[in-house]
């Protein structure tokens, strides 16, 4: 399969929130958030429009301090940091509005219960007003909802959904290294069998090109599969 990023509903809904950020009214404020299941394709989607865009992309880690968090958001700017923490904050901050660039913040979750972290990017949001948007799972918007001063700065938010047919369809055109019709019926069976994780939407679609491809296939539907189970763990 070719190696690209598709731009099914997801992905257009998180463009469109970048978009709106950028081009708000300076009453609006410029949080965003992206959140969602596992596998959804939360990362691949960000790491593409980070770069499309002038924006500078970071991951959380469990071990994170504001040192850390800032050190590697200065990394990604090009920038040595240059400690104490009042500084880095104004190094980013400086940098952020120079460039008008975005600051996507991904693995969230394992900083929102980090006082310190979230009040620092709460600082730089407020001093530089560039769009930061804070990437996480399905739970983290109940837990940012808890620090009333970041979440009522959030204006724009994405919740991924489950890829449907018109999605696969699509991946099916966009992805596929050979002329392949895809049928109906095994693209809701795929849908079904994954729950709409793209993750596992992709891994089916890999072994079904190279079964097509291994056979000499022009078409794949429910009974020329057969019963091989598509995911790990899947019955028969």
């Amino acid at each position: 399969m070719k190696h690209k990023v598709v731009t099914v509903k997801n992905v257009n809904k998180s463009m469109n929130l970048l978009r709106n950020l950028q081009s708000r009214s300076s009453i609006i404020p410029g949080l965003g958030l992206i959140h969602g299941p596992s596998g959804f394709g939360k990362t691949t989607t960000v790491v593409w429009m980070f770069n499309q865009t002038r924006s500078v992309y970071v991951r959380c880690y469990a071990t994170d301090t504001p040192s850390s968090f800032l050190g590697r958001v200065l990394q990604e700017m090009g920038e040595v940091p240059r400690p104490p923490l009042s500084n880095m904050v104004g190094q980013v901050i400086e940098r952020m509005v120079m460039d008008h660039c975005s600051l996507f913040i991904d693995e969230a979750d394992h900083i929102v219960n980090n006082t310190r972290i979230m009040e620092t990017i709460r600082d730089i949001y407020d001093s530089a007003e560039e769009p930061i948007v804070l990437i996480g799972m399905e739970q983290i918007a109940r837990r940012i909802s808890h620090r009333k001063q970041m979440f009522n700065r959030i204006s724009e938010w994405v919740e991924f959904q489950p890829a449907d047919l018109d999605d696969m369809e699509m991946l099916v055109k966009e992805l596929f290294e050979i002329n392949l019709d895809i049928k109906e019926d095994m693209l809701s069976y795929i849908c079904n069998e994954s729950g709409g994780e793209m993750r596992q939407i992709l891994v089916a679609l890999e072994k079904i090109e190279r079964f097509a491809m291994a056979n000499k296939l022009d078409t794949v539907d429910r009974r020329s599969w057969g019963k091989e189970p598509l995911f790990l763990l899947q019955r028969r």
